[in-house]
């Protein structure tokens, strides 16, 4: 009985060598989540940007309609002019719509690395029950 008791058990430098592997393997693992989790949400960053940009560009070209339009309006007063005003509203709408797109995914909740805080603060109460 004896021998199987000291076969089972291990020396305090063993356990601490093995609680710092431990240690070491969890935070290389966050890391590793954490830089996942950055490297999606640049992209998705990436992503917004590019609608934003996409949702000026649409509205600069309605307002040149609706300028092009309002002059056509003052030079000739014929209803060709409101042809002009109707496209250049609309492409002024699809722009606000295209940018409000962006805008939402600009949201911070798509921003913060929600998995990588959930993991830090589960791995925080495992240490705390281990330490007690």
């Amino acid at each position: 009985m004896e021998n199987n008791r000291a076969a089972n058990t291990h020396t305090l430098a063993e356990i601490v060598g093995g609680l710092a592997t431990d240690v070491q393997d969890l935070v290389r693992g966050e890391i590793a989540l954490t830089r996942a989790e950055v490297e999606q949400k640049l992209h998705r960053l990436m992503g917004a940007f590019l609608w934003i940009l996409g949702g000026f560009l649409l509205g600069f070209a309605g307002l040149v309609v609706l300028l092009e339009g309002a002059a056509a309006a003052l030079a000739l007063r014929l209803p060709v002019w409101a042809a002009f005003l109707i496209v250049g509203g609309v492409v002024i709408v699809v722009g606000a719509v295209v940018a409000g797109v962006g805008r939402r995914m600009l949201s911070r909740e798509t921003l913060v690395p929600t998995r990588t805080t959930t993991n830090l603060k589960q791995d925080a109460l495992v240490v705390k029950e281990h330490m007690q």
